[in-house]
């Protein structure tokens, strides 16, 4: 029977909370809507490295290998060897020899590569936080981009400025990142607009660029609104950002999940102001996509990648990392032409092309494009 595998060189959470976890169970879920649409067996291959090995015996031995169609796979944070929860190399020798026995059967080889934080040092942690183990996990890296060179025939990233760091010589591309389905919302309502930012504070000059700005935009008087949304470990530790706390224009809080329905409900406008540096550049901020699940503007500070996304698709204004041009940004997105205009666009154009099954969709595309 005609099949396609979805691979995870990991052991896929039961019950995921957060988004690396809740990623993969999306996935599946789309390329199983796909599948019973098709007529077409998905056949999902996980599990630490024991698991993993006995998922691959069943399958060769329940299916034909040339009767796959394609297979799809999202690599882990961690190099593929190493994706044991103690992270001790037992799959050597598992996962290579399977891409290699479809790839000498002609069968399509797709694969996501999440990020390359191990290349920044500022980011990278490596394991048990010995740093002389640094440069050793960087060339386990390089060597697992250097293996999916060749078995992978079109690799997908983030943002198509990543391949600066990747350096993917074959064909790669980006791909909807997955974006979530929200009821239609009825949004409260004010005399007064109010932004919304939901996020880390580490980013500091970013965060007071958008701090500086909202105190410009309500000199006089409040005009607008800020519903900042941080953890309260993370508030505690930078006084430049608790300066701010006493403002008459801003509310402050630590919420969650669900809790952060009813903000996004009472907010016109939403808000990425991120430093312009190199890793911001590539990096798709998972938030971008639940602001526009709930229909919200977006003004974004102008690093490649959203920037790119937010004018091409009019979904939101851009501006730079300065909080004169960042006010101006926030006021034009809140002009009742513009802002409405952005809305319909959101509704519009933002699930129906940026949804998993669209995902799934460019996926079996691509992969079947290749076969053909």
């Amino acid at each position: 029977m005609k099949h396609a595998i979805v691979y995870f060189p990991y052991e896929l959470q039961k019950n995921p909370k957060s988004g690396s976890g809740v990623r993969p169970k999306r996935l599946v879920e789309a390329f199983t809507r796909y599948g019973e649409k098709e007529n077409l067996e998905i056949v999902v291959i996980s599990g630490q490295s024991k698991v993993r090995k006995e998922r691959i015996r069943e399958y060769l031995g329940n299916h034909d290998v040339k009767d796959a169609v394609f297979c799809y796979m999202e690599n882990s944070t961690m190099p593929f060897w190493l994706t044991d929860k103690d992270h001790v190399p037992r799959g050597i020798g598992l996962d290579f020899p399977f891409w290699k026995k479809l790839k000498e059967n002609s069968v399509p080889i797709g694969c996501f590569y999440r990020d390359v934080y191990w290349q920044f040092d500022d980011m990278y942690v490596p394991p048990f936080g010995y740093k002389f183990l640094t440069p050793v996990m960087r060339n386990i890296y390089r060597r697992e981009l250097s293996t999916y060179h060749k078995v992978v025939d079109k690799m997908y990233l983030p943002s198509l400025e990543m391949n600066r760091f990747v350096k993917w010589e074959k064909d790669f591309d980006e791909l909807p990142p997955g974006m979530e389905q929200v009821p239609a919302v009825e949004h409260t309502s004010s005399s007064v607009p109010t932004a919304v930012y939901v996020g880390g504070i580490t980013d500091t000059v970013g965060i007071l660029t958008m701090l500086e700005a909202f105190s410009l935009l309500n000199e006089g008087g409040v005009k607008v609104k800020l519903e900042f949304i941080c953890r309260e470990g993370e508030f505690k530790k930078y006084p430049e950002v608790q300066k701010f706390q006493n403002e008459p224009w801003i509310s402050i809080q630590h919420l969650s999940g669900d809790e952060l329905k009813e903000v996004y409900k009472k907010a016109d406008l939403a808000l990425i102001p991120r430093e312009k540096n190199t890793y911001h550049d590539f990096a798709m901020p998972v938030k971008l996509f639940e602001y526009l699940s709930y229909s919200l503007p977006i003004v974004a500070t102008n690093c490649d990648a959203h920037a790119r996304f937010l004018q091409d698709n009019l979904f939101g204004i851009v501006s730079t990392v300065d909080k004169q041009d960042f006010a101006e940004a926030v006021h034009q997105a809140l002009k009742p032409e513009v802002h409405q205009e952005l809305v319909r666009s959101i509704q519009e154009h933002a699930f129906e092309k940026n949804s998993w099954d669209a995902r799934v969709q460019k996926v079996v595309h691509d992969l079947t494009a290749i076969r053909k």
